[in-house]
């Protein structure tokens, strides 16, 4: 018996263990921005060792007391894992969008919160706090404090 424990310990030792490394997911979400508008974000994320992702968006932003005023960006968003237990994981948010407005080019670093529930399957719901400050932006929404659910489905 110890000599099948060795073998099969000696076999482990040498497997590269990564946790989720290289589970894939699209996100669709949509939510609130503070005062008066709301966003909508397609999302490609991919696991990095030990539960922490990475991800590429396609964000949609529209003020609703000013019909005129909406911002397309797209970028990169590092998500460390900060607290993870069974089927729930909190992250932290810190990445940067390039865009444009209806009339000018924005570009917004982004901090911000995102808790995962899994619901079976490999799908995760999400709720998402994002914050952003648009540089070159129109004044009166350069600060975007908003909060956004939505759902997570794997590719692989």
């Amino acid at each position: 018996m110890k000599k099948a424990v060795l073998i099969a310990f000696l076999f482990m030792a040498a497997i590269n263990v990564k946790a989720q490394n290289g589970l894939k997911f699209f996100s669709l979400r949509g939510g609130w921005v503070a005062k008066n508008a709301f966003s909508g974000t397609l999302s490609y994320d991919f696991n990095t060792r030990y539960f922490n992702q990475n991800e590429v968006f396609a964000e949609y932003y529209q003020n609703y007391k000013h019909h005129d005023y909406k911002s397309i960006m797209g970028g990169f968003v590092l998500k460390p894992v900060m607290f993870r237990n069974g089927n729930t994981a909190v992250r932290y948010r810190f990445g940067a969008g390039i865009g444009t407005t209806t009339r000018k080019f924005v570009a917004a670093p982004q901090l911000g919160f995102e808790f995962a529930q899994s619901i079976g399957s490999g799908i995760d719901l999400l709720i998402i706090n994002g914050n952003q400050f648009t540089f070159w932006g129109d004044g009166k929404d350069r600060w975007r404090v908003g909060i956004e659910a939505g759902i997570r489905i794997p590719l692989n």
